[in-house]
């Protein structure tokens, strides 16, 4: 069953009234050439995080190396995606995408260049991931930022918006990316690279094509401030303020779960569910799915239910469906909680970010947004260390099973903070 976009209207704070319910909510042009740019460059991106690792293996078996092009690729998220923040508040935000696609669209090139002669090794490859990931860090956190000033503040458009962003990316990064650069590998090495550069500079030209009628951001008659002091004041706003505290805490307890999940999963499909590769890339797929329908579905949602509700109830029904993994030993049963799990995590990533759009000012929009991040994404390798201890002490449904209960005691921790009476007032809360 398809929805359609211009049917998500509905708001996250706002209590529903005739009058909203009738509104249709139009986001304009600007947003959608920023909503085709990402969703073109995450194709771009899942087809080099397939492609990547296929060619590191064309090189070398080794494991290890294959876990050097994968870490490559994540670790600009922890180096820097602060100072990322500090430039996008500082500068034009297509300016930022913009660059963000041309400087991936030349290491694509280059690499494309290195295939052609011969010339590729592990080391360009840890290079061009490496360089890749931090075009992502850049362009994300611009995209998520311009929002804002593309479709102004009104709960209703922040909430469909967003949701039609996450689900661009699902669609991009998990859905069709992926197939396509694994396809195109199988067909000539050479193609999902020339292609993915051309996705990027189609993403650029998009950005580059929007106008806007913002005011150029205000520069300061004194001296300005330094780098650090930029980034000290984005994480003060980020945990002097209770909500966007319990937003990042409760993201980054989620991510511990959702990376103990998806880390373990292959071992699960294999030796658990006895199915072959193929079917654990279905299982890959099922979770896009699910992501897709619930980016899609989290405005009107949030709207019927309140922005409490969906967050704390889908985190609480995520874990029902880990726990669910871990327990039950049926591929069709394990598909469909893979569907749930995604669509259930995607709508709470909706409210997060519509939420924190709402709350935090637009000169500190991007600071606070790469802090989150930073928080958010600094859970994944813990999530990641638990699940593999405990799938070795015990077995692998033990670290389902544990992670699924983690997040019900996250969901009934998160109660008083996050329900839909406190976040009713989140918007009036004063920076600590």
């Amino acid at each position: 069953m398809s929805i359609g976009f211009e049917s998500l209207a509905g708001g996250i704070l706002e209590v529903p009234t005739k009058e909203s319910d009738d509104a249709k909510v139009k986001l304009g042009s600007r947003f959608h050439r920023l909503f085709g740019a990402t969703l073109v460059s995450a194709i771009g991106t899942g087809m080099h995080a397939a492609a990547l690792p296929l060619l590191a293996l064309q090189s070398t078996s080794s494991p290890m190396a294959l876990s050097f092009v994968v870490m490559a690729a994540e670790i600009p998220w922890v180096l820097v995606s602060l100072h990322a923040g500090v430039v996008v508040d500082r500068l034009d935000l297509r300016r930022v995408m913009v660059w963000a696609d041309l400087g991936r669209f030349v290491v694509l090139v280059g690499l494309a260049v290195l295939i052609l002669t011969a010339q590729v090794n592990l080391l360009w490859l840890v290079v061009a991931a490496f360089l890749l990931g931090v075009g992502q860090v850049f362009f994300d956190i611009a995209a998520q930022s311009a929002i804002p000033a593309f479709v102004s503040r009104d709960p209703r458009n922040l909430a469909t918006a967003n949701g039609r962003i996450v689900a661009a990316d699902s669609n991009g990064e998990d859905f069709v990316g992926p197939p396509v650069g694994s396809a195109l590998f199988g067909v000539w090495n050479f193609l999902p690279f020339a292609g993915n550069a051309l996705s990027f500079a189609a993403s650029g030209l998009l950005i580059l094509s929007i106008r806007t009628d913002a005011k150029p951001k205000e520069t300061s008659e004194g001296p300005r401030k330094s780098v650090r002091s930029d980034i000290v004041e984005g994480i003060r706003w980020l945990f002097g303020n209770r909500t966007l505290r319990a937003l990042a805490t409760v993201s980054c307890l989620g991510n511990v779960a959702a990376t103990a999940q998806f880390a373990m999963l292959a071992l699960l499909a294999k030796e658990v569910l006895g199915l072959p590769d193929f079917g654990f890339g279905l299982l890959l797929t099922a979770t896009a799915v699910g992501a897709t329908a619930g980016g899609l579905a989290a405005a009107a949602v949030s709207k019927r239910f309140g922005p409490g509700t969906v967050m704390l109830a889908g985190k609480a029904g995520v874990g029902v469906a880990i726990l669910v993994l871990g327990l039950v030993a049926n591929a069709w049963v394990a598909a469909a909680m893979m569907i749930v799990t995604g669509a259930l995590m995607t709508a709470e990533k909706v409210v997060v970010s519509t939420l924190r759009q709402q709350i935090v000012p637009d000169e500190l929009l991007g600071r606070v947004l790469s802090s989150s991040r930073l928080v958010v994404m600094s859970g994944g390798p813990v999530g990641a260390a638990l699940g593999g201890v405990l799938a070795t002490l015990f077995a692998v449904q033990i670290s389902y099973v544990a992670a699924g209960v983690f997040l019900i005691l996250v969901a009934l921790v998160f109660y008083p903070v996050l329900n839909n009476r406190a976040l009713a007032s989140a918007t009036d809360e004063p920076a600590g």
